[in-house]
């Protein structure tokens, strides 16, 4: 009986912790939890939606890399992207100024998440990547950018790997990985 209501238990709390997680299509439609292919997820807690990662070619790659730049600091013109979909101008602004001219999922208020955002996608488990990879497939266990600057030093920005979950900060020179956030109204 104690295996028993255990089961009820932890299948009652799964529903409960993905209930808030919803996919979304490239047409800005709900889709049912068993959809095969998305392209977004909306977190109904904190009425967010994130970009989903694909594994082909084009500006949802999972491979895509960018180095960090908000028009003012940084590295413009992404000259040390290994890997990236745009050819040229990897940055992370170009990166965002691209997802919103496609209009994924009906949006075109895409951005960098603030490190709090970002932070909060990670699921501290047994499982690499840290991230419900029932919603977000192909994520990479690396560093994403944040938004954030590091206060003591404007040539560093902050990062959320999602192998081990802290933050860290690496200089904006450095490739790394996005995954794009747009605020639901």
């Amino acid at each position: 009986m104690k295996k028993f209501s255990l089961f009820i238990f932890s299948l009652c709390f799964s529903t409960l912790v993905s209930a808030q997680l919803i996919k979304i299509s490239t047409a800005g439609d709900s889709l049912v939890d068993s959809a095969k292919q998305w392209d977004c997820v909306l977190d109904n807690e904190t009425n967010l939606m994130w970009e989903v990662k694909r594994n082909e070619k084009g500006l949802q790659d999972r491979q895509n890399t960018y180095t960090w730049f908000d028009g003012i600091s940084g590295v413009g013109n992404g000259e040390y992207s290994r890997n990236c979909h745009l050819g040229k101008e990897c940055n992370t602004q170009s990166f965002i100024k691209a997802l919103n001219e496609s209009r994924l999922c009906q949006t075109a208020n895409w951005r960098l998440p603030n490190t709090y955002e970002l932070r909060s996608l990670l699921v501290f488990n047994n499982n690499n990547p840290l991230i419900n990879t029932h919603y977000f497939p192909n994520t990479r266990s690396k560093p994403y950018w944040t938004s954030t600057s590091r206060e003591d030093d404007i040539n560093t920005a902050v990062d959320v790997p999602f192998f081990y979950g802290g933050t860290y900060g690496s200089g904006k020179s450095f490739d790394s990985y996005i995954r794009a956030v747009s605020d639901v109204k």
